[in-house]
């Protein structure tokens, strides 16, 4: 075997693990991550003196640089500058595995995606497990790694250490549904193949459902109904699937002990701002009740937004990013900021986050107007780059992909925090990878 092929199988070993690795947690899928840059750079970067220079690598590593110059401005300098400095490798990540991957022959690509399912449908079910494993007392209770759900009531953390398996499902869902249109002909001539890809997409929305994840929930619908409105084949299968998974979710809301046998004491739209009360027996077959701080209901927060978390959170920001326009506060400043200057929290109810949640104020507030600007045409650019894919059933899908990690409208993790940002270039690089993949399926890295 040659040393090449050594390191390219290497490096695609790596590549295809680091999704698992997410389960365990924020360190090892930045290690692993910053390892495939380092593994490329000294053994294939000499082979990119042809390589076409695309405009969002251009872009990227355009709001890379402008991230070092703003530092510069920041509230806390070092703090800014040291963040600017270490994104260097989401960036390089990004380009790297596009430059890498889309040159892998398309059975390889197809072997990502089959190992996306097998890991969507064990964290699915693993939330499952965590899901049913439920009392009054006590709440949801451990998945098979013993490992139970901390922080918001009524979430569920399934395999991981934090509250993100919604979003983790719902940004990899996708991939599957793309996966069902390169094996369209091999499904459909297989029944029992047809239902089980059904029945994987139904778990799927299922438990992003039960998750509690309402934005995750949301771009998932998002990403449905444009697959279902735009792509002519697949009507059938996302509308069975839906189907499916609406009578499982209607099933579970009438049946499952956490929708029933609680009272409500208290609602409003702050954060954790419904009170409910669940009884239980306790010693001695004696009757017992416990009260539990709960995320308010969806349409709460709508019809009382100036009252709720994240109008708080929202106008924090707008009132920093007013004060600093043109440079922003500096990265991961929001909370050393809002907690320096008594300005930015009085009269707040819920306090000083560490964040703005939402992808494009974090990047306003942050890196000031024209950071702000060069992010949005990053992100146009990508969606332009798929756009032009040749397939318009792939793009559109595609298209849903994005916009689980770019849609507007919805609260986000920080794109600085490296578990966040990791399946962030994960999800970027296989979408940029897959919308070539009727252009180029040779192998070059060899």
């Amino acid at each position: 075997m040659k040393k090449n092929s050594i390191y390219s199988n290497l490096l695609y070993s790596i590549y295809i693990i680091i999704p698992f690795l997410l389960i365990t947690g924020p360190a090892l899928p930045d290690i692993f991550l910053t390892l495939f840059s380092i593994i490329f750079i000294f053994f294939y970067f000499r082979k990119l003196n042809n390589t076409k220079i695309e405009l969002w690598m251009i872009l990227i590593i355009l709001l890379w640089i402008w991230f070092i110059i703003i530092s510069f401005f920041a509230v806390d300098i070092y703090l800014s500058l040291t963040d600017a400095v270490i994104f260097l490798r989401f960036i390089l990540f990004i380009i790297f595995s596009y430059l890498f991957l889309k040159h892998i022959n398309i059975k390889f690509l197809k072997y990502i995606l089959y190992s996306i399912l097998c890991l969507c449908l064990f964290v699915s079910l693993d939330t499952f497990y965590q899901f049913y494993n439920f009392s009054n007392e006590n709440g949801f209770g451990e998945d098979i790694f013993g490992r139970k759900p901390e922080g918001l009531y009524g979430r569920l953390s399934g395999p991981f250490s934090d509250l993100v398996t919604g979003s983790y499902l719902s940004r990899f869902i996708f991939f599957i549904i793309f996966l069902f249109l390169l094996e369209k002909k091999f499904i459909l001539e297989n029944k029992y193949l047809y239902f089980f890809v059904i029945f994987s997409l139904s778990l799927i929305v299922s438990a992003i459902y039960f998750s509690g994840e309402r934005m995750a929930l949301a771009t998932t619908f998002l990403g449905f109904l444009l697959c279902f409105v735009f792509s002519k084949n697949l009507k059938k299968i996302i509308l069975f699937s839906s189907m499916l998974s609406i009578i499982f979710i209607i099933i579970n809301i009438n049946y499952h002990p956490y929708y029933n046998n609680y009272k409500i004491i208290k609602s409003t739209a702050k954060h954790e701002g419904l009170i409910i009360e669940r009884n239980y027996v306790c010693e001695n077959n004696n009757k017992c009740s416990k009260k539990f701080k709960v995320q308010p209901k969806f349409f709460t927060i709508i019809k009382n937004f100036n009252n709720s978390a994240y109008a708080d959170i929202y106008l924090t920001s707008y009132n920093m990013w007013k004060d600093n326009i043109l440079f922003g506060i500096g990265l991961n400043n929001f909370n050393f900021l809002c907690n320096k200057n008594a300005k930015y929290i009085n009269n707040k109810s819920f306090g000083c986050t560490t964040h703005p949640h939402n992808i494009y104020l974090q990047a306003l507030v942050e890196s000031g107007f024209i950071g702000f600007l060069i992010f949005c045409f990053f992100a146009f650019s990508l969606f332009k780059k798929i756009f032009k894919s040749s397939n318009p059933d792939q793009r559109i899908v595609l298209i849903a992909t994005l916009l689980t990690v770019f849609w507007p409208l919805m609260s986000t993790g920080s794109f600085l925090k490296n578990w966040n940002m990791t399946t962030i270039c994960i999800i970027c690089s296989i979408c940029l990878v897959l919308s070539q993949i009727n252009k180029s399926q040779s192998i070059e890295f060899k």
